[in-house]
């Protein structure tokens, strides 16, 4: 289980950081950051497919889909708990204004597009309790977070598998 876990925290710094300079450097619009992090997510599956390939390669080339379903699920809950911490310090600590300035940002995206003042009152309604983090959330974030993250490695197990050839016992 060490590659997992080393792939976790791997994969888990490496999204914190990029997602450090999504939130600092490139929220000019939601459409914008709604990409950014589209991508960023799909890099972070590509971690996880990487790391049930090196664990394949590890077993000689063979692997199960329950040794790779288990590679891939520990990695996962590694790098959604140091995501989850990081994310916590960053709105509570490096930018306690990040839902002002996301709200700001919406706010000006719907003006640009003509939206009506009812549907942009609803929308604006929405942030008015961002930023605030219970234990609740917390556990609900991370759960939901692995869920999501637990299809795409079930895909990836299912991809990535492949059974060692099984022996026949002769016996005369």
């Amino acid at each position: 289980m060490a590659l997992p876990v080393r792939m976790g925290i791997i994969i888990g710094l490496g999204y914190c950081i990029l997602i450090y300079c999504q939130n600092q450097f490139l929220y000019q619009s939601p459409i914008e950051f709604g990409f950014a992090k589209t991508i960023g997510f799909l890099l972070v599956v590509g971690g996880y497919a990487f790391t049930a390939y090196l664990s394949k390669q590890r077993l000689g080339g063979y692997i199960t889909f329950r040794e790779a379903l288990r590679a891939i699920l520990v990695t996962i809950v590694i790098t959604e708990i140091i995501y989850l911490i990081f994310n916590t310090l960053y709105v509570k600590v490096l930018d306690p204004g990040f839902f002002d300035r996301v709200k700001t940002a919406w706010l000006a995206y719907f003006q640009s597009k003509k939206v009506p003042q009812q549907v942009i009152d609803q929308n604006m309604a929405r942030f008015n309790d961002a930023g605030k983090i219970t234990t609740g959330s917390l556990i609900q974030s991370l759960g939901f977070s692995i869920i999501i993250d637990a299809v795409f490695g079930v895909v990836i197990a299912a991809l990535i598998k492949k059974n060692p050839p099984e022996t026949l016992n002769q016996t005369t």
